[in-house]
């Protein structure tokens, strides 16, 4: 899964999502490829039979291309496939009897169930730093008794009455 940036990716999603509505089978391809794969992933999940969630994956796309000029525009275009897609996978899980009926809550103590790639670890990490060093800066640049408040309240976990106390 490829990792984008949050704001552009959902920007030009919605435009793609727009073009879409209005018959767009270029826009409708490019949701296609870009999300295919996963929600692919995601609906293995739940299922491992990967020709089933292929065919639940196809299945949510022919649904929206069919019903594209009565679908609304979602605040997020990959919330909205995903969300699809589960339901899409538990539905014809249960009517196919591939997944029992007490699998979702299966699925919720499933400790395996999130994945991160190594990339997107790097990032992670790269991001952490960097909002870690900005963070130390800023509260450099504070007064030392403001410097006080924020260790007293965040690293001691004292309230503010606590520290009203201790600081007069």
């Amino acid at each position: 899964m490829a990792i984008r940036s949050n704001s552009n990716s959902t920007h030009t999603d919605i435009q793609l999502w727009e073009q879409l509505k209005n018959g767009s089978e270029l826009a409708f391809g490019k949701i296609l490829a870009n999300y295919f794969n996963p929600l692919q992933n995601y609906g293995c999940k739940f299922v491992r039979d990967e020709d089933f969630v292929k065919d639940c994956v196809q299945e949510v796309f022919i649904e929206i291309w069919n019903r594209r000029d009565r679908i609304s525009t979602p605040d997020s275009v990959r919330a909205y496939l995903l969300s699809c897609v589960r339901k899409r996978v538990l539905r014809e899980g249960h009517r196919q009897h591939i997944l029992r009926e007490d699998a979702s809550i299966d699925l919720e103590n499933e400790l395996t169930f999130v994945e991160f790639s190594p990339e997107w670890l790097l990032i992670e990490q790269e991001s952490v730093a960097e909002t870690t060093h900005r963070i130390a800066d800023a509260l450099n640049k504070l007064p030392k008794r403001q410097r006080e408040v924020i260790y007293l309240r965040y690293y001691q976990n004292l309230e503010r009455d606590e520290i009203a106390a201790i600081m007069g």
